[in-house]
Order: structure tokens, then sequence, then C-alpha cells
């Protein structure tokens, strides 16, 4: 009898830590309707946090960055051993090929127990892998090579070799829809599983009840439509939050001393569960101080990194997939395959985002025509119509998920005709109709810049000088340093920059989505260019690129930042803590935030709010609209730079302080014509570009300059913002042909002075007179009530330009 008992523990434990190692895996169907009523009416807090919409931008985006890094370990680690799990998860993340389908399929025949010539594995681990796998990757398990799996798993479930065996069948089975007998079987699994929930806690007991209670929740989450499967997911939900949440995000069972301790595995089946049952789970699950939400404890304890083992990552990544998917609106577990309407919402959030990304991308293409542009953008707008569409028509997940994909990779697929380059030339200054254009030979595309507005007249001549340019070197970014791109950039496998050698292009993107690399060396390569080498810190991919202000900026502000603006478009949220946890409240985008200090935490900087609260300093989220003094440069250049420049004496000034602001026809100011030239021979260089005083005098290396930082902004996205240098006295129209020059993009005004008035910014022109088209203009967050020209900058001052439509 002994001998029997030690048996029979013996095969549970082992059942459990191949559980561990194999099995956590999301489980959840479409909520139905009962259960949807449950939520509404609040029975518990964390059903009522699950329909929260904000739930935190910042960790939203370290979600993503986890889920891409797990995908990248995935294909990495497993090569052509991807199996059941694998190949779920890169579905899921749409990184799956042809091929990793294959390997999929073939270790699925290879290592199922009923497959490949056995019986029922233990507990049905690798009954509901291979399901889930198979269905994910379109083969239908009911005819696998002439055998039917679900009617393998049906006959256990008759008779259900242990408690783990019930969850697993049930899952399995609740993957689609596999006829009456596989309906019959869900019904009385479903019935057991509640049948052994404890009435009194609410949990199911075991010796590891953590574990047990989130593989219940995931079975019984996608069977809400099963008589009492809804009160006892509620319940469990409950139980979950008053038993086995900790402070720390993570759980626990206090009551068992030998497998109750928190660990990863635990954690990360919990949040999986949690998310599928639609709780969510990227807020702290109670309302107290200091408390962690439990994707951000996942987070933290980094299971995506390379050498973990590969069964954590791939159930870490799909506890992230299932996460977002349920934050996207999507309704139950990511394994409902056969659900009604379970992914339809947040597959429809997934295309609009991927035409939103594609549409900045053709935006900010610098070698486009304006009507390439446009007929790019009404091409991407077709294809988006159309499937949203048929995904509005779709009656299942699978549906769903193949035509989102589908019309991801035709929007991706849409390309922008490129203008033949022109040949460089010094640009002429143009005068015509009182009108200056300040052309610049940085910029790719004059066409779209400048086809509304020409060049400048005056009725005298201006005296040209010649500056002299400060040879101090720009500061270099820091070793291991987190940078964005700021225009397309390209990453090799070696520092020989070679077309063989080139692994990847970064299309130019929108502040918001720019790509985050962290640098690991600076280094100047054979070919004489300054280059770093990175790792992109979404994908994981490691190599060199090339360096400089021009292609990458700091992604995390360290500046005398003492006010910012929101500029992510969910918001963002103030925490109680440095490390950004205890969410205090959300914040929207626009909204304008004083800040304390800047605070340093690792690599990815904190601002403390004058409340005392910390926000996150990456300039992804957030605008810095006021800076104190800026003390360093916040963009990442080589310390060579070879500039030479001509500026006028006596610079043209800039734009009114509104858009409304009309051409002078009645007086005839005298309009300066200026001409600015930058040649830059390494692609390195960061030149620093001469800026005349708006007195006529010739700056030197003696004279005093002041710190002016810029911010261009329209259709809602940041052309571009930095920081600027320029001579004590300059108007706020000299910072701006400084920084347009800098920067590369095409700047038109007209008038001098008080007449002066900002016409186009690469493109976004003013309207005619008495329109409310054309470019505002702020300082320090607010309006003068005179034109740029005339207005006198002071060290430290932010200039905020706004395109109104």
């Amino acid at each position: 009898m002994k001998r029997k008992q030690f048996l029979y523990w013996f095969s549970i434990v082992l059942g459990i830590f191949l559980i561990f190692f194999s099995g956590g895996n999301s489980s959840r169907a479409d909520a139905a309707s009962d259960f949807s009523s449950a939520i509404s009416t609040g029975l518990t807090e964390i059903a009522q946090q699950g329909s929260q919409i904000d739930s935190g931008a910042d960790t939203a985006s370290d979600v993503d960055s986890a889920i891409s890094a797990g995908l990248a370990e995935i294909i990495a680690q497993q090569g052509s051993k991807i199996d059941a799990w694998d190949a779920t998860c890169l579905v899921f993340g749409d990184r799956i090929t042809d091929l990793q389908a294959q390997y999929a399929y073939k270790s699925i025949l290879n290592n199922n127990d009923f497959l490949s010539g056995g019986s029922q594995g233990l507990n049905g681990i690798s009954d509901v892998s291979a399901v889930n796998g198979l269905v994910a990757i379109g083969k239908d398990p009911t005819n696998v090579n002439g055998k039917n799996l679900v009617a393998n798993i049906v006959k256990d479930a008759n008779n259900p070799a242990s408690d783990y065996s019930i969850v697993n069948d049930l899952e399995a089975l609740s993957t689609g829809s596999y006829g009456q007998a596989s309906e019959t079987a869900r019904t009385s699994l479903t019935k057991k599983l509640i049948g052994m929930q404890d009435q009194k806690t609410g949990l199911w007991n075991g010796f590891d009840k953590v574990d047990y209670t989130a593989r219940a929740i995931l079975a019984l989450s996608m069977n809400t439509n099963q008589p009492g499967a809804a009160d006892a997911l509620n319940t469990a939900v409950k139980a979950v939050s008053n038993h086995f949440y900790q402070e720390n995000g993570g759980f626990a069972d206090s009551s068992n001393t030998m497998y109750g301790a928190e660990n990863v595995y635990n954690d990360v089946t919990m949040t999986n569960a949690l998310a599928s049952a639609g709780v969510n789970v990227y807020v702290p699950l109670k309302e107290k101080t200091d408390y962690i939400a439990p994707v951000q404890r996942v987070l933290d304890q980094h299971p995506v990194s390379a050498g973990n083992s590969a069964m954590l990552i791939q159930q870490a990544t799909l506890a992230f997939e299932q996460a977002r998917f349920t934050r996207n609106g999507g309704k139950g577990s990511i394994f409902a395959f056969n659900q009604t309407d379970a992914a339809k919402y947040g597959e429809i959030v997934s295309i609009k985002a991927a035409a939103i990304t594609k549409k900045w991308s053709i935006i900010n293409d610098p070698q486009a025509t304006a009507a390439a542009k446009s007929d790019a953008l009404n091409l991407v707008d077709q294809i988006l119509a159309t499937y949203v569409s048929k995904l509005s028509a779709d009656s299942t997940s699978s549906a769903a998920i193949a035509d989102r994909a589908a019309g991801v990779t035709a929007i991706n697929h849409v390309t922008v005709s490129h203008a033949a380059p022109a040949t460089p030339v010094t640009p002429p200054t143009v005068t015509n109709n009182n009108v200056t254009v300040v052309n610049n030979p940085a910029s790719s595309s004059s066409a779209s810049s400048s086809s509304a507005a020409t060049s400048t007249s005056s009725s005298s001549s201006v005296p040209i000088s010649t500056p002299t340019v400060s040879g101090k070197p720009v500061k270099k970014a820091s070793h291991r340093s987190i940078v964005y791109a700021l225009t397309t950039v390209k990453l090799y496998r070696s520092s020989n920059f070679t077309k063989s050698n080139l692994t990847k292009t970064y299309k130019k993107r929108a502040r918001i989505n720019r790509p985050m690399f962290l640098v690991i060396s600076q280094q100047t390569n054979k070919q004489g260019h300054a280059i770093y080498r990175v790792k992109d810190m979404n994908l994981g991919k490691t190599g060199y690129t090339l360096s400089g202000s021009k292609y990458f900026a700091h992604a995390y502000y360290s500046a005398k930042v003492t006010r910012i603006k929101v500029i992510y478009p969910k918001g963002i949220n103030e925490y109680g803590k440095v490390n950004l946890t205890s969410k205090k409240r959300h914040v929207k985008k626009n909204a304008s935030l004083s800040v304390r200090k800047v605070v340093n935490y690792g690599l990815s900087n904190r601002i403390q709010l004058t409340n005392g609260r910390y926000i996150t300093a990456n300039k992804k989220f957030i605008l810095a609209t006021k800076i104190k003094k800026s003390s360093q440069n916040t963009r990442p250049s080589t310390p060579t730079a070879t500039t030479t420049g001509t500026s006028p004496s006596t610079p043209p000034t800039n734009s009114g302080s509104t858009a409304t602001t009309t051409t002078t026809t009645s007086s005839k100011p005298t309009a300066t014509t200026g001409t600015t030239t930058t040649t830059n021979n390494s692609p390195s260089a960061t030149p620093t570009l001469p800026v005349a005083p708006t007195n006529p005098v010739t700056p030197s290396n003696d004279a005093k300059t002041i710190t002016t930082t810029i911010s261009i902004h329209a259709d809602g996205a940041t052309i571009a913002s930095g920081s600027i240098k320029v001579n004590s006295g300059a108007s706020a129209l000299d910072a701006l042909q400084a920084f347009a020059q800098q920067q590369g993009l095409a700047l038109t005004y007209k008038g001098s002075g008080a007449t002066a008035y900002v016409t186009g910014i690469n493109g976004y022109n003013a309207g005619p007179a008495g329109t409310m088209t054309g470019w505002l203009y702020s300082v320090n967050g607010t309006e003068p009530g005179s034109s740029m020209g005339a207005y006198t900058l002071k060290d430290g001052d932010s200039i905020l330009m706004t395109y109104n439509k």
C-alpha cells in the first residue's frame, strides 16, 4: 500500500514538474453573456478593473517589446526544433513562416504520444499542446495522417487519468467544434471541474494550489456558456486576489510552505489565466498603495531573456500575447480558435494600428513626391476598408486572425514612388513675391516642402559674412546608452558596411514609433565611418550602424527639464515609485506637467513631478516644453565634424505669432535673403550650425551663445524636436532657421521683423489669408503677442511650433 501511495504521489509530482516546464498555457474562450453580466455587476473589483481602457502606456510598450524578444529567442534557440507551443507563439506574433510551420507539424507527429504510436500522454499535456499547435498552423486535429487526436482525448475525458488530465482535456476540446461526442465530453469535464472547487475559499486544492487554480481558470474561461461556469470563474478570480496575490505582483500560497512559494512559472501561468478571464493584468488587482500589476511582475523577472529555458520563454511569450490580446479588446482566450467574435475586435484594432504605422512611414518618406504619397495613402485606406469589412463579417477567431494577417501583409506591401535624386548643389536664394525660402541641401525632398511657397524678395543686396565655427567636439553617447532612430537607419551584421552584410533597414518613423537601440560600443570601421554597435530593443537584433546626431538621439531625457507635455496617444501614468509601480493616476495626451527633476534610473531615466510622483522620461511618450538650462547635448554623436557655413549678417526674421496673420501687401518691408549651407563629408559628422543674431554682428568663438529647444508638430505627429545653440540676441525665427538646417527641414517664410510670417515647414503650408490654416508658435507654453521675427530669445527658452488645419 505504501508503495502504491509513493508511486501515486511521485507521478503527481512528476506531472506538476512537467506542467511547469511544458504546460503553463493560456486558455480562455469567448466571454458568454452570463459572464459579461457578472463582470458588469461588479462581483469582483478585479473584474471591474478589467473593463478599464487605460492600463499603462509604458507597460504596454514593454509588453510589446517582451513579445518581440520572446519570439526572437524562440527562433534563435529552437531553429528546426520548433514545437507546438513555439508555433502557437509565432502565429500570434505574426512571425511564423511556412518552413517553421512544417517544422512544428513534424515535431507534433513525432512527440505526441498518440500520433507517434503510443497512448495518452501523462495528464494530457502532449495532447493539449498538439491540438493548440495543429489548429494554430491550420491543421485538423481530427485527421492527422488518418488519426483522430480529438477522439483519443474524448476517450480519456470520459475517464480522466488525473485532476490535471481534466483541465488539459477540457482546454484541448475547447479549441474548436469537433462534433457531438466532444461537446458532451466538454460538458462533463466542466461539471467535474466546478465540483472540485473549494466552496469555502473559491480555489482548487492540491499540493500546488496556485498552479492548479490557474489551470482551472484557463479551462473554465473557455467554457463560460456551460452551466455554473461563469459563477465558478468569477468566484475564483476574486479568491486569487484575496489569497494568492502578493504586493510584488506575483502569486503565492502562504498555507503551503513546500510548494506554495512564488515562482516565475506560477506568475506566468496565473497572469495568463487572469488575462484570459478578462482581467486587466496591466493594473494592480488591489487598489492599495505599493501593489504591482501582475504583468509588470512578470516583466521584472525577465522570463524571455536569452539563456532561460525554452519552455519558460514560450509560456511567458504566450502570457504576454494573451495580455496584449485582452488589452486590445479581444474576448477570451487566444486559443478559443472557433469561438464567435472572440478575436474580432482585437484584430480590427491591430490592423488599424498597422495602417496608421504605414501611413506615418509614407508621410515621413523624404524621397517621395506629394502626389506619390497621396496615391499610397489612398491605397492603404482602400486595403484597410476591405479587410475591416472582412473582419466584421468573420464568425470565428481563426478567420479573423487569418484576415488580419493578410490585411497587414497587404498594407505593408504598399510602396511609394520616389523621385530621382537631384545632384547636390549649393542652394540658391530666390527672390520673388516677398517670400523667402531657406533651401536646405540636407533635405532629400524639396518638392513636397517648398511647392507652395517660393523665395524672397529684397530691394537691396545684403552682405554675407562667414562665421567662425567652434571646433569643440560634440559629446558622444555614453557607453550602453539607449537611443532612438531619427531617420532611416541600416543595421549590418559586421562593421564592414556592404550590401551582403545588411540585415535590416529601419524606415524613418513618427516620434512615438521610433525604433530604440541599446548602444553597446562606439568605434570607427575600416571604411572610416564612426559607427555604433547596437541591440534592437524590440526585436533583439544586434549589429552595427552609422552613428551621429543625424541618425540617433537619446531616447530618455537627462537635461534639466522643468515642464513636459504628454504626446503618447493613449497617455501615460503617474506612479508612486521610481520603478514606475504603485500607479496613482492616468494622464491623457496633451496634458502639461511640471517637473521637479530628472532621476537617473539605470539606462531608462525617470522624471519626478512637482507632486512627488514619477513618470517615464522616454521621449516617445513625453515632450520637454521647457528646459531650465541644457547642460548637456541630449543627442549622441561622434566627436568629429567638418563644417563650413555662410550666413547672412542680417538674417530674415520670422513668423507671426498666429496662423491667421495675413501677408503685408500695403507696406513693403525690406526682406533679407539668406543662404546657409553645410558641408558634411562624413556620415557621422555632427555640424554645429552658425546662426547670426538679429542685430548685425559677425558671430565668433567669443560670442555669447544661448540654448533653445524647438519642437515642431503637425497632424498629431512630431516632425522634429531637439535643441539648438544660437547667439545671444537671436530671434525665435533665427533659432527656427538654424534648427531647420540642423534637422534637414524645408522652411519657408515671408516678411521680416514684426511682419515675418512662417508659411511652410516640410510641406505643411499656410492657407490663404483670412483662413485658420497655418503655423502657430508659443514660447515656454505662452503665445507671444508678436511675430517670431520680433521675439528675442532668452537662454533656455522652449519654442513649440504647431500646424493648425
